[in-house]
């Protein structure tokens, strides 16, 4: 079979959409909603995926030369959210616009958390607060953790070799464990 047929039929999935496809299984932990007191919403669950796509691309967007697999795998992010917003039912007129809202507030939250990232613990709880607890008031306890959580998968992923990533995987350590938060 000519070369071009073979990628055209090949059932392997490009690598920013089976790294993607990753980050999304762990977002959607039901351990995540239950200890830190995210509503299994889809508000919320946009909340808890937004965060884990934010540290993986918080990642990719540290070295230039992954930025063309960033930007593939937030293509990735933005067809997902057209595909979820089609199967919920909205009509086709109102997609695009609707999509255009949830990309804008997707790399809002990806400053806000970069800055929380890279600045204080104040500054991280803050963005934690006014995004990831935009729904529902998180408890100092769960924002201490969500907030320990992020510093930790930061730290693991920028220590993750490129490579991992630009197969499609998640390194085993990274978003593994997640902090119980005592009384929340």
């Amino acid at each position: 079979m000519p070369p071009f047929l073979r990628r055209l039929f090949s059932r392997t999935e490009p690598p920013a959409r089976t790294l993607y496809a990753a980050i999304v299984a762990r977002a959607r932990r039901p351990e995540l909603f239950l200890e830190w007191g995210v509503p299994d919403t889809a508000s919320g669950r946009f909340e808890v995926l937004a965060l884990h796509l934010f540290l993986v691309m918080h990642r990719l967007r540290a070295e230039d030369r992954l930025s063309a697999f960033a930007r593939a795998l937030s293509e990735e992010a933005v067809l997902d959210m057209d595909r979820n917003l089609r199967e919920m039912g909205v009509g086709d007129l109102s997609v695009g616009r609707k999509v255009k809202s949830l990309a804008e507030a997707l790399y809002g939250r990806f400053g806000a958390y970069a800055e929380g990232v890279e600045g204080d613990d104040a500054a991280l709880s803050d963005a934690l607060r006014r995004n990831f607890f935009v729904e529902t008031q998180g408890t100092p306890d769960a924002l201490s953790a969500v907030a320990q959580f992020v510093r930790r998968e930061a730290a693991i992923l920028a220590e993750t070799d490129a490579s991992i990533l630009l197969e499609g995987r998640l390194p085993d350590a990274a978003m593994s464990m997640i902090e119980v938060p005592s009384g929340g």
